[in-house]
This record gives structure tokens, sequence and C-alpha cells, in this order.
């Protein structure tokens, strides 16, 4: 049974940390009550000495029955806006018998710890209910911007960059902040903004949820705090402070409740075509659970991967022919760029799962981060099943090759020279597959962010494109082995002689150094255009 201490721990929003129940303070407060019983009650046994089990158990039926509390509640907690008066409670601890220093601490820390919460979700009920409004106003603004469209007939898809003038209402004033008059659109831009609305009502839904879930888990921490407490301490307060608990606004309010049907509905009508279960897939994408399948897999090609690359060390380590071939120019020109370049890509991966694994670990939306469609991203289990796959092909690749590179029959060496190659192509038709099969949403993605690093002067750049072109400036020794590859191959196709045209012509030579500047020349023209767009 998972303790709830990690449970809240791993259901907590990380931004809100500060503002959930510190769970972790008062129940190291009860560890301190817990001792200071003890000690009264060996104190009790040395003067009573063999009368300790009677006195004992009426000090247990005193405390159950004779102490009580008050919860003092100051404000009223459900006018929440328009009133600056803010909630507050206080516990009253009544008699007969005298409360433990430490008891009076715990209901103090109590205190402020419902305060604190009620304070905060009063803050953030606030935020979402003003975030609605203004989303409701730029939902107007865009129903009434197409309504207009359509009785311009600007609809086909030739008439999509076609710009018309569009007279601006009191919405799209009170959206763009316009005098009376016009602005210019066109169909594609309005589908932009459709897009980015959409996107828009999504995150303001998960923050929603995530303020629900917020009420639920503190309600919940009290809970389980005040049955700790009654079951240390042999009292019977829960109930009378769980009232307050139920009663206080965090726990009371229906405005959240409220704002979410609301949101579904408009969601429903204006983005799914009044579909109310293709609504909510989209709002509440299920979330990806790890598949014992992928997680077996994983350690299939975990263990495979290992055992190849142990036997190839085994094979070169043995070879006594394995050192010349190594040395040779033909391997250094033809071989070495090609198996490098798939070494530096597979731990880049790697790095890649390593971070993904701590962002997961964190809570960070890297999703909404990378502007990932719902559902679609790849979380660390994915990459590393990914990693994995490709190092077991990778290796096995290698080690076919130096087997055969070194075998004594002239047909199997040529078999050898062709595995470089051949498990490059691989790789480039794996990327551009076209099947929807190993990640194609994925593999898509990751082509389009290449297109836009690679044109960064016509594309609006996204956070997606920028740390793609950080992660090119870490490969530049991959794009010159890239050009090395075509330089080989392609001077072999035309008959040229390719060492002396790869290694000693001067116009290759300055076109690696291009090669190798461009990562960083894409890089510019980012920072350029995102300065020009401010």
């Amino acid at each position: 049974m998972v303790k709830f201490q990690k449970q809240l721990e791993g259901q907590l929003v990380p931004e809100w940390r500060n503002a959930y129940v510190n769970y972790k303070q008062l129940k190291k407060i009860i560890g301190q009550i817990r001792e200071q019983i003890v000690l009264e009650q060996q104190a009790g046994n040395a003067t009573h000495g063999a009368q300790h089990r009677l006195t004992f158990s009426i000090c247990t039926t005193r405390s159950r029955g004779g102490n009580s509390l008050v919860v003092n509640h100051k404000g009223q907690p459900h006018d929440l806006l328009g009133s600056e008066a803010e909630e507050s409670y206080q516990t009253e601890l009544l008699g007969p018998l005298p409360w433990l220093e430490n008891e009076e601490i715990f209901f103090s820390r109590l205190d402020s710890q419902l305060n604190m919460v009620n304070n905060f979700y009063k803050t953030k009920e606030r935020e979402f209910l003003l975030r609605s409004k203004q989303l409701e106003v730029q939902l107007e603004t865009l129903v009434e911007i197409r309504g207009q469209l359509a009785a311009c007939k600007i609809g086909d898809q030739d008439d999509s960059d076609k710009e018309i003038d569009i007279e601006s209402g009191e919405n799209a004033n009170a959206t763009n902040g316009m005098k009376n008059g016009s602005f210019r659109v066109s169909r594609s831009k309005v589908g932009h903004a459709q897009k980015m609305l959409r996107t828009a009502f999504v995150e303001h839904y998960k923050g929603l949820t995530l303020l629900q879930n917020y009420s639920s888990l503190n309600t919940l921490a009290f809970a389980k705090i005040l049955k700790k407490y009654d079951k240390v301490t042999g009292k019977d307060v829960m109930d009378t402070y769980l009232r307050s608990v139920e009663t206080s606004y965090f726990s009371s309010s229906d405005k959240v409740v409220s704002l979410v049907e609301k949101l579904e509905a408009l969601f429903t009508k204006h983005f799914s075509k009044n579909n109310r279960r293709e609504a909510l897939v989209s709002l509440r994408p299920s979330p990806q659970c790890d598949s014992k399948k992928k997680t077996f897999c994983l350690g299939i090609f975990t263990g495979c991967s290992s055992s190849l690359f142990f036997t190839l060390v085994l094979v070169l380590s043995t070879h006594s022919q394995i050192a010349d071939y190594l040395e040779s120019s033909s391997f250094r020109i033809s071989v070495y760029p090609i198996f490098s370049t798939f070494a530096l890509l597979l731990f880049h991966t790697y790095m890649y799962g390593l971070n993904l694994y701590l962002w997961e670990r964190k809570r960070i939306n890297y999703a909404f981060i990378f502007e990932f469609a719902p559902g679609t991203e790849l979380r660390c289990l994915e990459v590393m099943l990914l990693s994995t796959g490709l190092t077991t092909v990778f290796t096995a690749c290698v080690l076919s090759h130096v087997v055969l590179i070194t075998s004594r029959s002239s047909d199997l060496v040529k078999d050898g020279q062709i595995i470089p190659i051949t498990s490059f192509l691989v790789f480039l038709l794996f990327i551009i597959l076209p099947f929807n099969i190993c990640y194609k949403s994925t593999r898509y993605y990751f082509l389009r962010c290449v297109w836009r690093t690679i044109c960064s002067s016509l594309y609006k750049v996204k956070f997606a494109d920028f740390f793609l072109a950080d992660q090119f400036t870490s490969q530049i020794t991959v794009l010159r082995n890239l050009e090395n590859i075509s330089c080989y191959y392609v001077s072999r196709y035309t008959g040229a002689d390719s060492s002396e045209v790869c290694s000693q012509n001067h116009a290759i030579q300055h076109f690696e150094l291009f090669v190798a500047v461009l990562p960083y020349w894409w890089r510019l023209l980012q920072a350029v255009s995102k300065e020009v767009a401010r």
C-alpha cells in the first residue's frame, strides 16, 4: 500500500508545491506528541508502580471524553469577488484536561495550513474566472470573423491567403484594443487563430482540472493527518475539525465545476462540431500507461545489444587482421564515418531519453512546451525502447561487417563492404517511412522541425525549432561525416578517385567548413527572426 505522503508528492503540481498541506511537517509534530505521551506514561509508571495499567486506562478515558475543540471562523467564505476580507480559521482548545504543548503547536500549524490552502484556492479561482471570460470574448470574436468571411465567400483553398476588410465589432475591439474601424484578415490567418484558441481552451481546461485535484488532495490530506492524530492521542477531534474543512471555501465552492461544464459545452460546439465524445477525448487525453509489452521489449533489446557489444569486443581483440584493417584508408574513408555517425546519434538519443526521465520525475509538462499533439509525445520508456532497438541493429551491423571483412572468401568480403552503406540507407528510409508504425507522428514532427530549422527565415520560430538547432550545434561531427559519406559514394559512382577528391580537393575542403558553420548560421537566423517578430 502506497503511503499518502508519496501519493501526495506524486500527484501535486510542482509550481504549486508550497501551497499544499505540509503533511510531512504535521506528521513530524504528531511524532513529537507521541514521544511526549510516552514520556508522561513512563513518569506515571515510575510514580504509581504496579497501578500503571489502571492509571493508563483512566487517562485514556478522560482524554477521549474530556477535552474538545472549537474551530472559530472569521470572514464570509462564499464572498469571493468584490470582498477584500480574508477568510481565516482559528482553533480554540477546551478543557478540562490540559493540552500538551506540541498539541497546541499542531493545531496552530493546522489552522495556518487551512488558511493558506483557502487563500491560494481563492486566488487561483479568481485567475481562472478572469481567464475564462477572456477566452469567451476571443471565441466570440473568432465566430464573428468566421461569419463575415463566410458571408464574403472566402472559403476556397485557392483563396486561403486572400485578405479582406473585416469590420471590427465590440468583441474584436475588446480583444485587440482597436478603435472602431476595420482590419484585414485571411482564411489562413483565421485558421491559425482558431488552432491557437483551441490549444488555449485545452490548456485552460487542464488548469481547471488541476485546481479540482488540488482541492481534493488537500481535503484528503487534512483527513489523513487528523486520523493519525486521533490514533496517537486517543482523542476524537477528526469529525469536528473536518466539518470546518468541508465547509471551507476551497472544499465547498462549485465555481470551478461550473467553469468546467461551460468550457466543455463551448469546446463541443465550436471545436468538435457538437460531438461531445470527440471533445472530451481532446480535453481529457487518456494517459499513456507503461505497457508490459514495451518493458519486455526494452529488456530484450538491452540484453541483445549488450551481448552483441561484448561479442564485438571479443572479436576485435582476437582477430589479428583487425588492426591492419582499422588502419587502412578504405576503413577511414568509407566505413568509419558511417558507423561513427550512428554511434553519435545513438548517444544523443540516450541523452534525450535521460532528459525525458528527469522531466517526468520533476513533472515538467514538456509535451506542452514542445507543442506536441496530445497523446503523441514519446516518454522516457519509449525513447529508451527505440534507442536500445537501434543499438541492437547497429552493433549487429558492425559485428557482421567485421566478421565478413576479415574472412578469407572474397565474396564475403564484398558483402561486408556493402553493410555500412546499406544500414545507412535503411536508417534514412526508417525516418521517412510513410506507414503508421514506429511512432510516425513523432518522426514526421521531427522532419518538420528540421525543415523549419533549415528555412529559419521563412517560418515562425517555435521552441522546438530552437531546441533542435541547439542540438545541431552539438552534432557538427555528424554533419561533417554526412558530407564525407556523400563525397565518397558520389565520387565512386562517377569513377573518380574518392581518396583524392574528398581529402585533397580544395573545393570539397571549403564545403566541409561551410557544412560545419551551417548550424550556427541557422541558430543566428532563428534569433534574428524572433527579434524581428517582436
